[in-house]
């Protein structure tokens, strides 16, 4: 009887305690059930601090973009942070095929991107038809251009606000080495044309056009007005319809001529068989003007970041930086930003009150 009631005793309390551990693991799933339900999403920060022998646990809620834990001993202190990187803005530039192929942008990339790591600089070389082209598509964020009639326009359009001059070269005439059409013994860019008009059709030469709306084909249109001549559609005349490089590449294999700008020209040169045969007309000043775009057109551009990059452009360490930048030994631009009054004799009233614009953000 009293081995029958043990028995039964100990079979009671093993009941039980098998009843107090299901009811444990009940409560604890459900814990964690309705914690994984919780809408709070933040990241739970510990802070575990020790003096003089007493730890105190704290737990906060904290955003999930920055985590800290600081350890306190009665020598040290010791905090470590951990935080997740921004996402970088991508500032899209519609620039001029010169700017990119002298591989000045690229040196500057690396200048601003320093200067401001949560921007990534992009850009495309085009000419600078196109590049107005795409800018008035809202695909860009600023642009970079040298022709002064399609910038007015763009201008004029509404689009391009806060337009300043960077910095400027010149355009050239180059061809072969024996300048069959007689090129160098010219004073004016109009009479070099129609020596190369006349050698052509004797055909003696080509002429290689970017027909490509570009700020050097624009020039090179203006100057064949001058000269009262129609090229299009000429046996001697050639239209690539392509960047400056590769219009200096077709001028050397077909040994003609062709208006480039020197910055280009600098840079190729040692690849090519040709030689300047004309330069120093004032009908040549190549001039080189960036341009916000206007975000009442596009609010949804970065135009706090293109700001920046403007006034990266005309800072003096930037607009030194041009000035020094050379290929093959040469200078391939010279800083002008609110000096072309002085140094070129140019006067605007849009330019002198864009200076101002611009002097006022530089502080």
């Amino acid at each position: 009887m009293i081995n029958s009631h043990s028995d039964k005793m100990f079979r009671n309390r093993t009941y039980i305690l098998i009843l107090v551990a299901i009811i444990t693991i009940t409560i604890i799933g459900a814990a964690m059930i309705i914690s994984r339900l919780s809408p709070n999403t933040t990241t739970p920060t510990t802070t575990t601090s020790t003096t003089s022998g007493t730890t105190s646990l704290t737990t906060a809620s904290t955003s999930t973009t920055t985590s800290s834990s600081t350890i306190t001993t009665s020598a040290t202190t010791k905090t470590t942070t951990t935080t997740t990187s921004p996402t970088k803005i991508i500032l899209r530039l519609a620039t001029t095929t010169s700017f990119d192929a002298t591989g000045l942008l690229t040196a500057m990339k690396t200048i601003f991107e320093k200067q401001n790591p949560n921007i990534n600089l992009t850009w495309v070389a085009v000419g600078t038809g196109q590049a107005i082209q795409i800018a008035k598509r809202g695909d860009a964020d600023l642009v970079l251009v040298h022709s002064r009639p399609a910038e007015e326009q763009f201008i004029k359009d509404g689009y391009g606000i806060h337009g300043v001059t960077i910095a400027y070269n010149d355009f050239i005439i180059v061809g072969p080495n024996n300048d069959p059409a007689n090129v160098n013994s010219t004073k004016t860019a109009v009479e070099a044309f129609q020596k190369i008009v006349t050698a052509g059709v004797q055909g003696k030469t080509t002429f290689a056009s970017r027909g490509d709306q570009s700020g050097t084909n624009s020039r090179e249109l203006e100057i064949w007005k001058k000269a009262e001549v129609n090229a299009s559609g000429q046996a001697w005349y050639m239209e690539t319809g392509q960047g400056m490089s590769q219009t200096l590449r077709l001028a050397d294999n077909l040994q003609g001529y062709t208006l480039t700008d020197r910055a280009t020209w600098y840079t190729l040169k040692s690849e090519l068989n040709l030689k300047v045969v004309f330069e120093g007309d004032p009908i040549l000043l190549n001039l080189y003007r960036v341009f916000l775009i206007n975000p009442e057109k596009f609010p949804g551009l970065h135009h706090a970041g293109a700001e920046k990059f403007v006034l990266f452009l005309i800072s003096p360490e930037i607009q030194s930086f041009i000035g020094n930048y050379t290929k093959g030994g040469q200078k391939l631009f010279k800083p002008v930003f609110g000096r072309l009054p002085t140094e070129l004799n140019i006067f605007d009233p849009y330019e002198d009150q864009q200076v101002g614009y611009w002097m006022s953000k530089l502080g």
